[in-house]
């Protein structure tokens, strides 16, 4: 059976869990500061949980004692240089820079800028699509850039579409909402989409 991975997210920490032929949990920090589980296959989410809750003090003082290596990372499509500095307070953008005073606070601007840019497109293109989006998910995904559950309207948003261009997560919030009312990929699928966005065949390459 192949390795099944998802994402949780504990607290203020963004856990990625990997289920694989193994016969215990095992919780790792890599030095970069990303937290991981290996679990077994069909391992409850309440037992996850529980090792996380165990582990909680001891996650705080590993991540702690990391400290984050400066970095080339992309944001909304551009190419930046990131710096940590512990003296300042907040998450800023200047020029081709972005300062940042841990990685935890990092993270945390990332996911909030994520939510942010996800719900304006939402709410822009919810009156058009007249089944209601319930409940909008955001999580680190390995294989694609959303998912939908049609019968709930629930869709579910990568975290990393905040490293690409605007115009694609526009599109890619389009594409899951769109699934609502037409659940496959078939013609009728993408002429719905192509009548609120001409353009986004050249969107999907960006």
């Amino acid at each position: 059976m192949a390795t099944k991975t998802s994402s949780l997210k504990f607290g203020k920490f963004d856990v990625t869990i990997n289920y694989k032929p193994v016969k215990y949990l095992r919780l790792k920090v890599a030095p970069n500061g990303d937290i991981s589980i290996s679990a077994p296959f069909f391992t409850s989410k309440t037992n996850i949980l529980n090792l996380l809750s165990k582990n909680e003090n001891w996650l705080e003082n590993t991540l702690a004692k990391i400290k984050p290596k400066d970095d080339k990372i992309k944001f909304l499509g551009n190419a930046y240089e990131l710096k940590f500095d512990e003296n300042i307070k907040e998450v800023l953008v200047l020029g081709t820079q972005i300062l940042a005073p841990c990685k935890a606070q990092f993270d945390k601007f990332l996911r909030l800028k994520a939510k942010e840019i996800f719900q304006k497109y939402i709410e822009f293109y919810q009156p058009k699509i007249s089944k209601k989006v319930t409940h909008v998910s955001i999580k680190k995904m390995t294989s694609r850039w959303g998912s939908c559950n049609s019968k709930k309207g629930y869709i579910n948003l990568n975290l990393n579409l905040i490293t690409k261009d605007e115009r694609f997560i526009e599109y890619v919030v389009l594409h899951e909402m769109t699934h609502l009312l037409y659940p496959h990929h078939q013609k009728s699928f993408y002429d719905f989409i192509e009548n609120l966005m001409p353009d986004f065949r050249a969107r999907e390459r960006l």
